[in-house]
């Protein structure tokens, strides 16, 4: 039910982002919700390091070196530095590569030039005084045309040579244009011109800053995220886009270098301090870089724009030292990171081998929704703790298959296709989401599938604006078709899923009010029951409700719960203690076994086992059944036997990818002895008196 939520939404905000789309001002809209997107998640972030803002686990603190350099990774609202960090380079990219092409659409003195006009913004045109030019030249009023249609009108009436001049000083004298008349027309003309080239270039100004307004704090909260997987996927993904547009390589420079410097100037700042900043002076760092980066941004812009020969190539030359120089403090402190054994990736190494094991056992239509996250404890060959797989396509193969997985493929492959034939520029942020994924849990968040699915219905938008081209028909012939079809989907998508959406709401609000009534059984039953009733899937409101029960009924309700999580660990974990509180050793190994094979590395839950079968052994010898009370002392030394093995294995692995800590317990060593000497008591002929401790 939680993976058809989930995909249910995708799809209708698909749906509504696509629906926008074809509106006139659609593009408008989508790219107003994608920049304050952008601007609230890396805002938020940089304030809750420099500002004091209060977010909850924006700051990842580790002590360990191979994890942090600086000992703190910038998390923000997203609560984990990785995904934070591909979140903040997709929009990082998106604003870079539109920064260079408004770079490369900017001609001299700020007009634009109109190269590859299909391929940015806004639609190039041409200066003031060539519209003008133009303008007369077609209405036949440049230079003497005044006279030489007058000429012409007379030569065609048959009128003399004086008429033509009497009719033409008419003309002048009635419109106010005497002799010097022209010589007026042309200052006018020379004025408005110049008057039209300094709008021009204010215009363009703004809309330069405009692009390179939030280049600064996307560049920060990646540098501060420290996250490589975000680094190296930026990276590729830029370099991807400059393969295929080599010339845009000097126009990433320019546009980035201070943005760039500025961001890794605050890195480094606040490296020192472990992400610790005094809300005052933090604030007067970010405000006094921002703007630094902004002003020189600009000013690269317009002396770019007029430079030419060795002074274009000194502007160059002065973004690539500013690139080099940020690089190279932000490699400077997380070289050891970088040159170092890396401990995650190790374990993500052993993560998708176990992965890969589980993903075999059902290959072609997966396991189910979050597999993984409940399977896990059962596949994992070591110790580790990761509900989460790492890998956004080894996921997707576990939940749903080979088949789904080529699903998804087929839908990336369709919006890399439509984001390249309709806006280029979008195709290297799309392409961080698709290459981080791979290497990270980023599509457990629905941000980054709205993200994904926002990209190419921007894209989408912005073929309004332009000229149909013969490559990019089928791109408006897409946006126009079954408009009422698409609607009638989205509405009935959003009717069915608000039905589950608020059954699981209701369902969750009485767990937590029979949590808070906890002092009242009979009230917490009644809402178990309630809530079970209205989201009869959960399998932690059937624990909790099972608890309450009498042992028959517990135990039904518990099996019948299986049959919606069959591999919950929990409900295996429920039912055997409710055998090992029985009379029949076999059925309580049993059901043991099976719950320590969906958890294999819980030491708790081994040595409970093994005391809930001393306990057994116990009622039995008590109870004159010393049958069963040696049966269970025989299964208990058995569970401790593979308990020991499993420990010891573990043990000479070495401690590495052992998070939970697992081994031999304490205890288990006077639990040993007790077991052998009631398996000693429950075998000799005549029972003597048991001593316990």
């Amino acid at each position: 039910m939680n993976e058809l939520l989930r995909w249910g939404f995708y799809t209708s905000f698909a749906l509504f982002a696509v629906l926008v789309a074809g509106n006139r001002r659609g593009g408008t809209l989508l790219a107003a919700v994608w920049h304050l997107l952008g601007l609230v998640i890396s805002l938020s972030a940089l304030l809750a390091v420099c500002g004091g803002l209060p977010v909850p686990y924006a700051v990842a603190y580790s002590q360990s070196p191979e994890v942090s350099a600086t000992g703190a990774r910038l998390a923000g609202l997203l609560q984990y530095p990785n995904a934070f960090g591909a979140v903040m380079a997709v929009f990082l990219l998106e604003r870079l590569f539109a920064a260079a092409y408004g770079f490369r659409l900017t001609g001299p003195s700020g007009t634009v030039s109109g190269e590859d006009c299909a391929e940015g913004e806004v639609e190039a045109s041409r200066g003031a005084v060539n519209r003008a030019e133009q303008e007369n030249i077609a209405s036949g009023e440049g230079g003497g045309g005044a006279i030489s249609r007058a000429e012409q009108e007379n030569i065609a009436s048959g009128e003399g040579g004086g008429g033509a001049v009497s009719r033409a000083e008419q003309e002048n004298i009635a419109s106010g244009e005497a002799e010097g008349g022209a010589g007026s027309r042309a200052g006018e003309t020379a004025i408005a011109g110049r008057v039209g080239r300094a709008l021009g270039w204010s215009a363009e100004l703004r809309r330069t800053a405009a692009r390179l307004l939030p280049l600064f704090p996307y560049a920060a909260a990646l540098l501060l995220s420290e996250s490589r997987g975000a680094w190296l996927a930026a990276a590729s993904a830029g370099a991807a886009a400059l393969l295929w547009k080599r010339q845009l390589s000097a126009l990433l420079l320019l546009a980035g270098a201070a943005p760039v410097a500025a961001a890794a100037l605050l890195y480094r700042q606040l490296a020192r301090t472990g992400l610790a900043a005094e809300p005052l002076p933090g604030l007067l760092l970010l405000a006094g870089l921002w703007a630094g980066a902004l002003l020189a941004g600009l000013w690269l812009h317009r002396r770019s724009c007029r430079a030419a020969g060795w002074h274009r190539a000194a502007m160059l030359a002065l973004a690539a030292v500013a690139w080099t120089a940020a690089a190279s403090a932000v490699l400077l402190q997380v070289r050891a990171r970088i040159t170092g054994p890396s401990p995650t990736a190790a374990a993500r190494g052993l993560f998708y081998r176990d992965a890969w094991k589980l993903a075999a056992e059902a290959p072609w239509l997966g396991r189910g929704g979050e597999t993984w996250r409940h399977s896990y404890l059962a596949a994992q060959s070591r110790p580790y703790v990761g509900s989460q797989v790492h890998s956004g396509y080894l996921d997707i193969l576990l939940n749903l298959g080979t088949a789904g997985l080529a699903a998804v493929l087929l839908l990336l492959l369709a919006a890399g296709w439509l984001v390249f034939k309709a806006s280029p520029r979008l195709l290297p942020p799309l392409l961080v989401i698709i290459l981080h994924s791979a290497v990270d849990f980023d599509w457990s968040y629905g941000l980054i599938w709205m993200l994904l699915l926002l990209l190419p219905a921007w894209a989408l938008a912005e073929t309004i604006a332009r000229p149909v081209a013969e490559g990019t028909a089928i791109l408006t012939r897409l946006r126009r078709s079954w408009p009422y079809a698409g609607i009638a989907v989205l509405c009935a998508l959003t009717f069915m899923l608000s039905i589950l959406s608020y059954q699981a709401m209701r369902g969750a609000a009485l767990y937590k009010q029979a949590a808070r009534t906890s002092t009242d059984p009979a009230a917490q039953t009644v809402l178990l029951r309630q809530s079970l009733a209205w989201n009869p899937r959960e399998p932690q409101t059937a624990a909790a409700l099972s608890r309450l029960l009498p042992e028959e009924q517990g135990m039904d309700l518990l099996q019948s719960s299986m049959q919606f999580s069959p591999g919950d660990a929990a409900l295996h974990w429920e039912l055997a203690e409710r055998y090992l509180q029985g009379r029949d050793p076999g059925e309580a190994l049993y059901w043991v076994r099976l719950s320590l094979k969906a958890d294999i590395f819980n030491a708790a839950k081994r040595l409970a086992a093994i005391e809930g079968m001393l306990k057994m052994a116990e009622r039995g010898l008590a109870e004159g059944n010393r049958q069963r009370a040696a049966d269970s002392a025989a299964a208990g030394l058995e569970l401790l036997r593979q308990y020991s093995l499993l420990a010891g294995r573990e043990h000479s692995a070495g401690r590495r990818h052992n998070d939970r800590g697992f081994g031999i317990n304490e205890q288990a060593e006077g639990v040993y002895l007790r077991l052998r000497a009631l398996q000693a008591l429950a075998i000799q002929d005549e029972p003597k008196k048991l001593v316990t401790g």
